[in-house]
């Protein structure tokens, strides 16, 4: 059971990053792209913070899963979680034109992101 839930993980990745996003960024104006964008991050990073909160709480609570996956789990949601708190910080440096500071944000929710969906795989592995 407790391999559901990195698999939903990589799988709300992949539909986000691979699909939804890109689809937006070709068929939508660049200030339409924006609206959609900020209304759909919130919700991404809360659903991979979910999932993978339930994914630790259940190996937790049924023994399942050793401690590598575990940590996973916890990296996950704890990962997920900063990378919706940082979002104000992004999109006012936006707002603002302050480009250095929106980079960093933005390689910083980028590279972990990358590193949930390669842990998440992993986790299959562990």
């Amino acid at each position: 059971m407790h391999f559901y839930f990195p698999g939903a993980i990589v799988g709300i990745i992949i539909l986000q990053t691979a699909i939804i996003a890109p689809s937006l960024f070709k068929t939508l104006e660049i200030e339409d792209f924006g609206k959609a964008i900020r209304n759909i991050w919130p919700k991404f990073f809360i659903l991979v913070t979910s999932v993978a909160a339930i994914g630790l709480v259940s190996m937790l609570v049924t023994g399942d899963g050793n401690n590598i996956q575990l940590g996973i789990a916890g990296f996950t949601a704890v990962s997920a979680g900063f990378c919706y708190a940082i979002i104000p910080a992004t999109n006012r440096a936006t707002d603002e034109g302050d480009k250095k500071k929106f980079d960093i944000l933005h390689k910083l929710s980028v590279y972990l992101t990358v590193a949930m969906l390669l842990t998440n795989i992993a986790f299959l592995f562990v």
